[in-house]
């Protein structure tokens, strides 16, 4: 009886951490946005992942404060992260074809 309670334990931990794994996956998949270019960006956890079809700086500019913050340069292909405060809206410059993760977006 023992053996098979171990199984079952083992089997439940697998399914749990694969249930886990792919919510995560889809959480990260609904928060990922590529801009258009007039659209304000929401950090969700304090950390934007940047990615661009194209070398170029970006700018955040917080919307209330208008405090810039910059990643100076992102080459083709490649992804930067950037530190903005949780839950404060920025308006992002040179933002056309951009791709941001962990994100909310609203169009201003």
């Amino acid at each position: 009886m023992k053996k098979k309670t171990k199984i079952i334990i083992g089997i439940l931990v697998v399914f749990a951490i694969l249930v886990a794994g792919i919510s995560y996956r889809e959480y990260i998949k609904a928060h990922t946005f590529t801009l258009s270019g007039n659209e304000q960006i929401q950090s969700i956890t304090g950390t934007v992942k940047v990615s661009s079809p194209k070398d170029t700086e970006v700018i955040f500019i917080d919307v209330k404060t208008g405090v810039n913050y910059a990643i100076p340069y992102i080459t083709s292909g490649a992804s930067e992260t950037i530190k903005l405060e949780k839950g404060k809206w920025y308006s992002v410059e040179t933002g056309e074809g951009l791709t941001m993760s962990l994100v909310n977006v609203r169009i201003e």
